[in-house]
């Protein structure tokens, strides 16, 4: 699975990195981070992080990609601000404006009680103090200021990589684990601090400095379960409308039993507990405090992860939904014949370039699987893979389903529009699935945008742009299609640029017995036996159904079958016709043909039959003239009617109704194939 790339922006390189160096801890090698001055196509970011809001103006950056990283503090930076005196004037320096007065605000929110002056490039009048606290700016430090505490680059807080991982579809599961080593570095720095000092005002200041430079809530109790510290973020989660002194006292077990985790002799820890409070899902951490092998009390911190899993379950609902990614790979392609073989060479060189591609073959022969496939081998297989089978879309919904519609197009319209299958398909592939049965009006619509790339919504009065691949598949002939008139020339020129033919099961029968190994394997409790009959009566069907009628047949026997192993009786009706037939395929019948004129007048006759049935059709003798010369054998009508009279008698094909042409029979079908597997005539 490709990594979803994150364009970090700030304000310098020191920023990049000591952001890249945090998200990379955090996320390990799940997200690709690059740099502005990378080169990038904007299509494949899934998000930008800006340090600050400022860095966004004169940017035209797409609005939903855009999240502006909230930021923390070094937390081993706290010392040196609480030793300040009360009021200490203090001229906070960073390198833009708003970053500087984000500094300002947040120092504020920690509570140290230190009166602050702003100052950044540019600005000419400034507050001349006696400290500078900058976050890694200390070159921009007036040089008259001797006291310069460097807080060093402020981090981005817990809530933001959390917020991240949610955007990107990263799987969270152990995002918790991060916070709760977050939390313990509060706990230890807190002990360091109450060796440390010992004044009581002092200590109470940086805890609650301390406290308030997270996200989660933070609940501390002594040993009687009283609490004593309550940060404001677990007021915030909560909801609370208490006041402090209601809170400050109260036993945690009385006021928020949920919260009250219950510890083993041998357990110093609880981590992430999930419990519900007030309807909200928290993530609970807790933590004894000792002081010389004595307890003091216990730190409970807690996140609100209601909000985090509605959007990622929101994200995972639409991914599903969409289902836009390719299934299937070249190792799913199970086949050991020259003829797969050279299909499968033929479409990895195919695979690597971006030209449109016409897969060719009969129903069942796995052309989907195939352009997965060449999806997958293309530089492409990040993108989507969008699926369109034009056998099953309406005419009536076909225009708005392929380029989608605006707002208020027609009745019951989506809400804000809706995109069609080309957008979605966008730095991807789409794949346009029995394309022979797309109406002529469609087709024209097709024809322009695999022209310009371009598409319109309906309703809409603008050009889309989009960048797709076109793997089309069909299994009729559209040659003939655009002889009768129906199918566009321009268009099949514009699909048959790649074509790529995939052989029938009739053409590839010693992959039978690796299809039936795949297929039992996947769809049976057992793996049975197969007697060698029903092996050779396996080898010896003409299949005309392919690999989904083999399917279908291993499913049937391994279902009705007794015990584990595949007798004859197993076999389904299909098989059960082909050994009662009253037509014997044998060698007696083929010597009869030879009697009465060329084998291969025959075989064309049959072949052009086969065809036109697996295509639900009938034909007259023009057509089997003409497809007998576009095979390199002259038939007059005249030859064509009395060798089909001859085939006629012999049961192998039958004629409709004045008018309706001619069909081919079930043993027609056996003669056609016993001819081919013969070496008789030229296949």
């Amino acid at each position: 699975m490709s990594r979803p790339i994150l364009l970090l922006i700030t304000q310098d390189d020191r920023t990049f990195t000591a952001f890249h160096k945090q998200i990379t801890n955090f996320y390990g090698d799940r997200i690709s981070i690059i740099h502005k001055r990378d080169k990038y196509n904007m299509e494949d970011v899934k998000l930008i992080l800006f340090s600050s809001k400022e860095l966004m103006a004169g940017g035209n950056y797409p609005s939903d990609k855009v999240i502006v990283g909230r930021r923390a503090i070094n937390l081993n930076s706290i010392e040196q601000l609480v030793v300040l005196p009360k009021k200490t004037e203090c001229l906070i320096v960073n390198n833009a404006k708003e970053s500087t007065y984000d500094t300002i605000e947040y120092l504020n929110n920690l509570g140290l009680d230190l009166t602050y002056h702003s100052y950044y490039p540019g600005k000419k009048d400034y507050k001349k103090t006696a400290v500078a606290i900058t976050p890694q700016a200390i070159d921009n430090v007036p040089k008259d200021i001797e006291n310069v505490i460097n807080i060093g680059i402020r981090p981005l807080d817990i809530s933001t990589l959390v917020e991240l991982g949610t955007l990107l579809g990263i799987d969270m599961q152990d995002t918790h684990f991060y916070s709760a080593k977050y939390i313990k570095e509060i706990i230890d720095l807190s002990r360091e601090l109450f060796d440390s000092l010992s004044h009581v005002n002092l200590l109470n200041q940086e805890l609650d400095a301390i406290l308030n430079t997270v996200h989660d809530g933070i609940i501390a109790t002594d040993d009687r379960k009283n609490i004593i510290k309550m940060n404001n973020a677990a007021n915030r989660i909560l909801g609370l409308s208490m006041k402090e002194e209601d809170i400050i006292g109260a036993k945690i077990n009385k006021l928020f039993p949920k919260l009250d985790l219950q510890f083993s002799d041998n357990e110093p820890y609880h981590e992430n507990k999930l419990v519900n409070v007030h309807d909200k899902k928290l993530v609970v951490n807790k933590m004894t405090i000792m002081k010389e092998d004595t307890k003091i009390g216990d730190v409970t911190a807690f996140q609100d992860v209601t909000r985090i899993l509605h959007l990622e379950q929101d994200i995972r609902k639409q991914i599903q939904r969409k289902g836009f990614s390719s299934r299937y790979t070249i190792s799913d392609i199970f086949g050991n014949s020259p003829k797969i073989k050279d299909t499968i060479r033929v479409m990895e060189k195919i695979g690597k370039t971006d030209r449109s591609v016409l897969i060719l073959g009969e129903n069942g022969t796995g052309k989907e699987l195939f352009a997965h496939s060449i999806h997958h081998l293309s530089n492409r297989k990040n993108g989507p893979f969008v699926p369109v089978n034009f056998a099953g879309l309406p005419e009536s919904l076909a225009e708005s389903e392929l380029f989608g519609y605006e707002e208020g197009t027609f009745t019951g319209a989506t809400k804000g529009g809706k995109q069609g299958l080309f957008e979605l398909a966008h730095n991807g592939t789409i794949f346009l699935d029995e394309i022979g049965d797309a109406s002529l009006n469609l087709q024209i619509l097709l024809l322009r945008v695999l022209q310009e790339m371009q598409v319109m919504r309906v309703g809409g009065r603008r050009i889309i742009p989009v960048n797709v691949r076109v793997i089309a598949a069909t299994n009729r002939d559209l040659k003939q299609l655009v002889q009768e008139g129906k199918f566009r020339e321009d268009l099949y020129y514009r699909l048959f640029v790649l074509p790529l033919r995939i052989p029938p099961l009739r053409e590839r029968k010693e992959d039978i017995p690796l299809l039936i190994h795949s297929f039992i394997k996947d769809y049976s409790a057992v793996i049975p036996s197969i007697d060698d009959d029903v092996m050779q009566l396996l080898l010896d069907y003409h299949w005309p159904g392919n690999i989904r009628e083999l399917l279908s047949v291993i499913q049937y026997m391994t279902i009705v079958m007794d015990g584990d192993r595949i007798t004859v009786s197993d076999l389904p009706e299909q098989f059960k016709e082909t050994r009662t037939s009253t037509t014997p395929i044998s060698s007696d019948l083929i010597e009869k043909l030879k009697l009465e004129g060329e084998l291969s007048d025959y075989y064309q006759i049959l072949k052009c039959l086969f065809e036109a049935k697996q295509q639900s059709k009938t034909i007259g003798r023009g057509k089997i003239v003409a497809y007998a010369a576009k095979n390199h054998v002259h038939l007059s009508e005249q030859q064509v009617r009395k060798r089909m009279e001859v085939l006629k008698d012999l049961d192998l094909i039958y004629s409709g109704n004045k008018g309706k042409g001619s069909k081919i029979t079930d043993s027609g079908i056996e003669l056609l194939h016993n001819l081919e597997n013969s070496g008789e005539v030229s296949t």
